[in-house]
């Protein structure tokens, strides 16, 4: 028996702690690497805290499809609740929108999708072990998690081009009608013509929990955390410094996974980024239903500035997340009660708040179902960052020895973390990857 040569360790630094920087820093942590995870916030808590909870597997329809052209003369009007923009930030960054309208062609949205596909079953079933190694079970809601609405016979004919898309990809899902969206969802008011059921996603109770539950499995295996804000990057013989406010920290090998903060560490390098952002927003409601004793195991913090910390939640009144398609908003039971989610804000990425876009949304999800009081202040609002072909940036950067991008993972950010956490290990590890590399590779924008 022939001994195998031992792995050779790095040192890592990883940039970013939203939940794509933190599985990234799990996996090459467990791989024997020594990683140093660096966040201004504390990590899940920026981006990664406000999304619906889903783990898709069926994400796979990206924004700028065909039918995305067709639409544009009545988003142009800008009254669409699903998709809100400043006239401005789009005139100032035109020639981004007209790359982003150019992949609104089908052999791009097909390529996309077989794409998106691959990564995202890699993913969940990933997320699955994960949550399993961390004991955070409760956490997570098995199968059936995102139920997609329709309110009228129009709007679902639509949705006929991205069902036929997901069929093709090997999406499983179920079509329900009036009646039996009922039975599934009693809560829900009668206003859903159709309703498509995923029936192999599945969502989880609390994102920050879950990043949380990531986080501990990579300390206790020995990586390194930071809290601290990146102002300077480098490379010379010695390796990679990371400059920080409370001082400079160097490595072998940076990862940048700092979502929408990615394109702008990335240009001190002299990297122009093709990314813009989707801002979005949400808002919790208590729920009307008595408690399950379903509670979070750690305690999340809440951005939104509604004090929720060690509190005993009552159970939505939802069984799983749900999207109203035409009213463009999301609602997904959580930990802190109902969260309503808005549809896509594009402006700049630090551009004031506009509670308009979720104002409309919770008066529409009153529609839908009883909404309980308010739970935070003021609504919590996040940036995700979108590349031109709605694809994240995985591999390694083309003119930076021990540079690794991972980032543009844009609204599902939360479902690939893990899949890309897998993909970025084998590439620097130079190892078979588990899927095909090459629709993520950094050079397609660099050629």
């Amino acid at each position: 028996m022939t001994n195998q040569p031992a792995k050779i360790k790095k040192s890592i630094t990883v940039i970013g702690g939203g939940i794509v920087g933190v599985a990234a820093a799990l996996k090459l942590q467990l791989d024997g690497h020594k990683v140093r995870l660096i966040d201004r916030k504390e990590p899940g808590r920026e981006t990664s805290y406000g999304n619906a909870g889903v783990l898709s597997d069926s994400s796979v329809y990206v924004l700028n499809n065909p039918g995305l052209l067709k639409a544009l003369p009545r988003l142009l009007l800008n009254r669409s609740n699903g998709l809100r923009y400043n006239p401005l930030f789009v005139l100032r960054r035109i020639g981004w929108v007209m790359r982003f309208l150019s992949h609104c062609r089908p052999s791009n949205a097909r390529h996309a999708a077989v794409s998106l596909r691959s990564l995202l079953v890699l993913s969940l079933d990933q997320h699955k072990k994960w949550i399993k190694d961390a004991d955070v079970g409760h956490l997570l809601r098995q199968g059936g998690g995102w139920f997609k609405l329709f309110r009228s016979k129009e709007s679902f004919a639509r949705y006929n081009k991205e069902m036929s898309v997901m069929r093709d990809v090997g999406v499983k899902f179920t079509v329900f009608d009036r009646e039996q969206i009922r039975q599934i969802e009693p809560s829900l008011a009668p206003i859903y013509y159709k309703g498509v059921l995923m029936d192999e996603t599945c969502s989880v109770f609390s994102p920050a929990d879950l990043t949380d539950a990531y986080l501990a499995m990579f300390v206790a295996s020995g990586g390194a955390v930071e809290r601290t804000s990146v102002i300077g990057l480098s490379h010379d013989d010695s390796g990679w410094q990371v400059r920080c406010e409370n001082g400079v920290h160097q490595s072998e090998n940076v990862v940048l996974a700092a979502g929408a903060w990615s394109a702008e560490i990335a240009g001190w390098l002299g990297y122009d980024i093709p990314m813009a952002w989707e801002r979005g927003y949400h808002l919790h409601f208590k729920s009307q239903t008595p408690d399950t004793g379903v509670s979070s195991r750690t305690n999340t913090a809440d951005p939104g500035g509604g004090d929720n910390q060690n509190k005993s939640f009552t159970k939505p009144n939802l069984s799983r997340p749900i999207l109203d398609v035409e009213g463009g908003f999301s609602v997904a039971p959580m930990l802190q009660g109902l969260r309503v989610t808005s549809g896509v804000e594009l402006t700049d990425r630090d551009a004031p708040p506009n509670f308009e876009q979720i104002s409309k949304s919770a008066s529409l999800a009153s529609e839908a179902l009883q909404l309980g009081s308010q739970v935070e202040n003021k609504p919590w609002m996040g940036r995700r960052p979108t590349l031109v072909d709605s694809l994240p940036m995985i591999g390694a950067a083309p003119r930076h020895k021990g540079l690794w991008f991972n980032f543009g993972h844009h609204h599902i950010g939360l479902s690939m973390a893990p899949g890309s956490a897998l993909l970025l290990s084998s590439l620097i590890n130079d190892s078979p990857p588990p899927i095909d590399p090459s629709p993520f590779q950094v050079s397609r924008f660099f050629i």
